[in-house]
């Protein structure tokens, strides 16, 4: 089975990576609650690397399953890094600081080994 929200290979152990591609379904956010849970359980507060490849949107149903991840999991994040090309990303990253409380940064595809270096500091 093909995720379109598929964890990858982490650097650190408090780190959470994800990779986000083509459409999201509510099924991908189920599939990786457990993987979050169990960071939370370990560490309490956790990172997470999230890369937004092809990504094509999601529906409504999708969008309130993460409205819910969200809800389950932002006050154990304590920092958030966005991998992609989009220059609108940047824009949401903006807004979204504004109601969470983990420290939240954009990065390009080229500055990963940065995004990781920023996740990795205390």
């Amino acid at each position: 089975m093909v995720y379109m929200l598929r964890l990858i290979e982490s650097r650190n152990d408090d780190v959470i990576a994800v990779e986000i591609s083509e459409k999201v379904t509510r099924k991908d956010y189920q599939e990786i609650e457990g993987a979050f849970q169990n960071l939370v359980d370990r560490h309490g507060k956790i990172k997470v690397l999230l890369t937004l490849g092809n990504y094509s949107g999601f529906s409504m149903d999708v969008f309130l399953a993460k409205l819910d991840f969200i809800k389950k999991f932002y006050r154990y994040c304590d920092r958030i890094a966005f991998v992609s090309d989009r220059k609108w990303l940047t824009h949401i990253v903006d807004i979204e600081k504004h109601f969470i409380k983990a420290d939240v940064k954009h990065f390009d595809p080229a500055q990963q080994d940065e995004a990781w270096s920023w996740l990795s500091e205390k």
